[in-house]
């Protein structure tokens, strides 16, 4: 939904979609792979405590102002977190991913419109 909120220009409702869906979503796939539930109904409670440096800096790349190019910069590193975890879930727990949906959402999110 992301890279197709971008793709109409919409930067407002994409830096809205980042930090009210899809960061809960990521911090807690994170969570559960870290083994820190502790906070799942609010997951960026004492993330600074709760995870470590690697993932906190990850999480920061994935926030913005709500501006053109920063929020499309956010995206795409939303994004690759977003692979990133799933991928070691996938590992983790034998979890087939959409490969293919990946790549067709990774090239939309790269394009520099």
């Amino acid at each position: 939904m992301l890279a197709h909120v971008l793709a109409r220009g919409e930067i407002a409702r994409a830096h809205a979609l980042l930090h009210t869906v899809i960061a809960p979503q990521q911090l807690q796939l994170c969570r559960l792979l870290r083994n820190s539930t502790a906070h799942w109904l609010t997951p960026s409670r004492a993330l600074e405590q709760d995870l470590p440096d690697t993932d906190r800096h990850r999480y920061t790349a994935t926030t913005a102002a709500a501006r053109d190019q920063d929020v499309r910069t956010a995206a795409r590193n939303s994004w690759r977190w977003s692979r990133d975890l799933a991928a070691e879930a996938a590992g983790r727990w034998a979890i087939h991913l959409p490969h293919e949906l990946h790549e067709r959402i990774s090239s939309r999110l790269n394009d520099p419109r």
